[in-house]
């Protein structure tokens, strides 16, 4: 009864989200219970209930991350004429199209974290200009997924990098949130892709792990997970 109970309120819980997530997909995701004996009624039941949890966990998550702002700073480092010439000393010539050398992402202030606290995916791009296609527009997609089933994207953002000057060069991209008190704690994938002229042309991945406090020491100290 719990169980049905649980999974009536799970379902009114992803009908208001903006995210259509399959309770039946999670279920099959979740639920072990085709592990235990086939009499044994109580290692079922009790499989199911961790299945409810876990989707609960999941409910909470889409809730609150679809709610989270996601804000974004662009800055040009370098023009495109610098990024040229060094991609000209190089290799002699420059490319046809224009072509992104360079996507080296990182999370700041780290890859743990407090619920509460401030996150930065910071990213360093360059692109070079190519000779028969003038137009760069480099954009970047950042994708945030469930801790408990990572195949779950809970929120997605893309933003232009150079939209003003749809040039090449060298730029610095970040993306800042701040994951909410009452997300569950454990690792959430995160994702970042380069796009250049609307293709996606590298992509980079940095899991933030969602802790419950961190000490003064540093260390990180999790609630016990069952």
């Amino acid at each position: 009864m719990k169980s049905k109970l649980l999974v009536l309120l799970l379902s009114a819980t992803f009908l208001h989200s903006s995210y259509a997530f399959d309770l039946k997909d999670l279920q099959r995701t979740f639920d072990k219970s085709y592990k235990c004996d086939s009499g044994d009624q109580g290692c079922k039941n009790r499989e199911r209930l961790k299945a409810a949890a876990k989707i609960a966990a999941v409910a909470v998550a889409v809730t609150l991350i679809t709610k989270m702002v996601i804000k974004n700073r662009s800055e040009r480092i370098a023009k495109e004429e610098q990024v040229a010439e060094e991609y000209k000393a190089k290799n002699n010539n420059l490319p046809a199209e224009p072509i992104a050398t360079e996507y080296v992402t990182k999370a700041l202030p780290g890859n743990v974290v407090e619920p509460g606290k401030e996150v930065i995916i910071q990213s360093d791009i360059v692109v070079v200009p190519g000779t028969q296609q003038k137009t760069a527009l480099i954009e970047e997609r950042i994708a945030i997924y469930d801790n408990e089933d990572n195949t779950k994207e809970l929120r997605n953002f893309t933003k232009p990098v150079n939209e003003e000057t749809k040039s090449g060069g060298r730029y610095q991209n970040e993306f800042a949130f701040t994951l909410p008190e009452g997300l569950p704690q454990g690792v959430y994938p995160i994702k970042t892709e380069l796009l250049l002229n609307g293709k996606v042309v590298d992509s980079s991945d940095n899991d933030i792990q969602l802790v419950l406090q961190i000490n003064e020491l540093g260390t990180m100290q999790l609630l016990a997970m069952n």
